[in-house]
């Protein structure tokens, strides 16, 4: 098994008691499930979910929600929820083609188990669906989805596209706050609008550590399903972002926001309509891998090796006492790579008649 060959115990050897532990279980539940790793750490699993930017950020009922560049063409909000609602009954019965949507992306999903990362488009709105579904089951089993969560859970002390979700929301009020305050980049980038959304009778799912971080324990309840709405991006046909120009561009305004954005190519677009560059994920890159300092890069190359370097260091040539300085680390340090951020406002919602 890779975790047992990364981990690099023996099944006969004795059991750390000082080894990093999760306990998860549903609210209001007694079955509890477990996940001991030494490369766990307590930011991803304590430091990301953020109630009060959630609240702030969620999707509101009975509202006329206008089209991005079109504000004569608007959808109301509970029909978007209604059509998530349908989708998640769909995935829950393991359909492959769901009634309102499109697959964009599912490389993180696991369509037996219904959990993971899955990205959808509506059929007939502009707009795009992260809709993220964990277990407390499936929490404990990081192997399960593929290879790309196998190595970001390594990298960045036990995180998963559930955890870093949560960072969407505060990074975008990051980069709007820099944006805004740069001349330059304000007039040549933008960012798409972004709500959050929860189930009516969603369940949530209640995380106990033990040995992790400066208080040695720690506690949190996370939505065990969730799901960010945001505008489509219409591409340009020929979209001059995969150019080497482009991507010394991307990197250049990558390095503007402290690194804190994913530099891959696939996360920008030049919009048909307006002709901007457009951040199309908002995701906190060093929550994913793992960055505890400041990074700049003078191209996708350097960009490569340290990824390399990271993952190989973190995987494979971790001593025992990396690992424990690591996992008794505060939350405190990580949340220093927010920066300055403006926990800024929600995107504006445009509303017709």
């Amino acid at each position: 098994m890779l975790s047992s060959f990364v981990d690099g115990r023996s099944v006969h050897r004795p059991i750390d008691p000082n080894m990093a532990e999760l306990s998860m279980k549903w609210v209001g539940k007694t079955k509890t499930y477990h996940l001991r790793n030494a490369h766990l750490e307590e930011y991803p699993w304590f430091g990301t979910f953020d109630p009060a930017i959630f609240d702030q950020y969620t999707l509101p009922s009975a509202t006329n929600i206008s089209f991005r560049n079109n504000n004569d063409a608007s959808v109301q909000s509970d029909i978007l929820k209604d059509h998530i609602d349908q989708v998640l009954q769909e995935i829950k019965n393991h359909k492959k083609t769901y009634t309102h949507f499109k697959i964009l992306q599912k490389k993180d999903f696991n369509r037996k188990s219904g959990c993971g990362l899955i990205v959808l488009k509506y059929n007939e709105y502009p707009f795009v669906v992260k809709l993220f579904i964990e277990t407390p089951k499936s929490f404990t089993n990081p192997w399960g989805k593929g290879f790309e969560p196998i190595f970001f859970f390594y990298m960045g002390g036990g995180v998963n596209r559930h955890l870093s979700g949560f960072t969407r929301l505060k990074n975008r009020s990051y980069i709007e706050s820099r944006l805004l305050h740069d001349t330059e980049w304000a007039q040549q980038v933008d960012i798409p609008r972004k709500w959050c959304w929860i189930p009516k009778n969603h369940t949530w799912i209640d995380i106990t550590s033990k040995n992790m971080g400066q208080a040695n324990t720690n506690h949190i309840q996370i939505p065990g399903t969730y799901a960010l709405i945001c505008d489509a991006i219409e591409a340009q046909e020929t979209d001059s972002m995969h150019t080497p120009e482009g991507r010394v561009l991307a990197v250049k305004l990558c390095n503007f926001l402290n690194m804190q954005i994913d530099p891959h190519i696939k996360n920008f677009m030049i919009e048909k309509k307006t002709g901007k560059l457009v951040i199309v994920d908002t995701e906190h890159f060093p929550t994913m891998v793992g960055f505890k300092e400041q990074k700049t890069f003078s191209g996708y190359l350097s960009w490569y090796k340290e990824l390399l370097k990271k993952c190989g260091k973190n995987m494979l040539f971790s001593t025992k006492e990396d690992l424990k300085q690591a996992q008794a680390s505060s939350n405190e340090s990580f949340h220093a790579l927010f920066f300055s951020i403006s926990d800024g406002n929600p995107p504006a919602l445009q509303h017709t008649a």
